[in-house]
């Protein structure tokens, strides 16, 4: 008679906790997770239907957060490993539909086989984890608006901007923009750098992370024409509606700095002797600019292989200084007759390559092409070496001959060869009858 009634007194203190003390089987090939037991108190935690509930637990996999599942995973390896208790939090979608936070404190209870039987305590975590990030996005907000040039705080309910200069700024003031999402395109920021701006805000916007953008700007940030370089960095504030509310950062001239480490990448790129871009950096900017093809089915352009015909003949014979001067006569004509939208580089050793861009047909690559030889041609005229130099060129055109870099190589390579096995100092448009 007296178990019984303290039978009864433990299951009372059990149902009557307010949280989940529960009893799982586990399986150790499976990991299925299938509840025995679980109190009263799991329920009124919960605050929802007892089927709801009992289905969650049934299917926990399917009710954690993505990015919380490898933590409850690794909770769960705790437990089975044996060396005591194992205590983890992560996020479920509650019945209701709202984001809740669970603190599992559990231990092995028995193993046979495969089966493991575990004890859970089931605590809900919300508030005191609700708590903590609001902590820490005020530690962020204070941090991020400390020793700044420039701060700014975007209120997405308004959609109201406030920039604010510091005092050692020259323009120590309150900027305040209504409107803000909307008269991002008129706020002075580079046309090249709008769109990644517009993309960070939007996506900032979207959901709480933080971000980083480099941009060029002028107007609102410089009162001068001239634009500078500038570096945001910006964090989204989680309202506690559980949307974002503001999004809070702060800008800083980089326009020195930027400009030498702009100055640093061309050098990297360009080759020393002719002043072209390099072989890695010509391929890259080629393949950058044949995507807008995809995009404009109306566009023609055309691919075209340079090859400085002798030039084994004219180091041996005249010497290697002589070679770098017909190098670097060939790229000043490269560079200085295509237009801005072409892509030139050396690729090798005496080797070019041209990515003309927009042209109306392939008579447009063949002209220029003709040109190409001619200057470089008459470059050393009167001069010992003057008639040894000469330019062998293959073209492939866009669309016709294809619209991916490497099928354009192959086939301007394929004409290039054709060229040179057929008395070279000419130039030829790819055809299927180059065999």
């Amino acid at each position: 008679m007296r178990k019984e009634t303290d039978q009864e007194f433990i299951n009372s203190i059990v149902n009557s906790f307010i949280g989940g003390i529960c009893v799982f089987e586990v399986d150790s090939n499976t990991r299925s997770f299938t509840p025995i037991y679980t109190n009263e108190g799991l329920y009124r935690m919960f605050a929802g239907g007892r089927e709801d509930i009992d289905n969650i637990f049934r299917n926990i996999r399917l009710s954690i957060i993505p990015d919380d599942l490898p933590v409850f995973e690794q909770g769960i390896s705790d437990i089975l490993a044996d060396d005591g208790a194992a205590e983890f939090e992560f996020r479920i979608v509650s019945p209701d539909g709202s984001l809740m936070w669970l603190r599992f404190h559990g231990n092995l209870h028995s193993r046979e086989g495969s089966s493991n039987i575990i004890s859970m305590v089931i605590l809900d975590c919300t508030e005191q984890k609700t708590i903590e990030e609001e902590l820490k996005r005020q530690s962020d907000y204070m941090h991020l608006l400390m020793d700044t040039d420039i701060t700014f705080d975007f209120n997405c309910r308004t959609d109201v901007c406030i920039y604010r200069f510091t005092e050692t700024d020259s323009l120590s003031h309150d900027s305040v923009i209504n409107g803000y999402h909307d008269k991002i395109p008129t706020l002075g920021i580079h046309e090249e750098d709008l769109e990644s701006y517009e993309n960070i805000m939007d996506s900032a916007m979207a959901h709480p992370h933080r971000d980083r953008i480099e941009f060029r700007s002028r107007g609102l940030i410089n009162p001068t024409d001239d634009y500078r370089w500038y570096r945001a960095d910006i964090v989204s504030i989680l309202g506690k509606e559980g949307y974002v509310s503001h999004v809070i950062g702060h800008i800083v001239d980089i326009h020195e700095s930027k400009l030498k480490e702009i100055e640093l990448k061309l050098r990297a790129d360009h080759d020393g002797l002719t002043g072209l871009m390099n072989k890695m950096a010509t391929e890259t900017l080629i393949k950058s600019t044949l995507q807008q093809y995809e995009k404009d089915r109306e566009l023609r352009g055309a691919l075209m292989i340079l090859d400085t015909d002798l030039f084994k003949h004219i180091n041996d014979t005249y010497g290697h200084s002589t070679g770098d001067r017909v190098l670097a006569k060939i790229g000043d004509v490269i560079r200085n007759n295509f237009k801005g939208m072409d892509v030139t580089g050396r690729i090798g050793g005496d080797e070019f390559l041209v990515f003309m861009h927009n042209i109306r047909g392939p008579e447009d690559a063949g002209n220029l092409a003709d040109k190409v030889q001619r200057l470089v041609r008459h470059a050393f005229d009167g001069e010992d070496f003057g008639n040894d130099v000469s330019m062998s060129i293959g073209i492939a055109v866009i669309p016709t001959d294809g619209k991916d870099f490497e099928t354009l190589f192959n086939k301007a390579d394929k004409a290039l060869y054709y060229v040179k096995t057929h008395g070279k100092a000419s130039h030829r448009i790819y055809s299927e009858d180059l065999g």
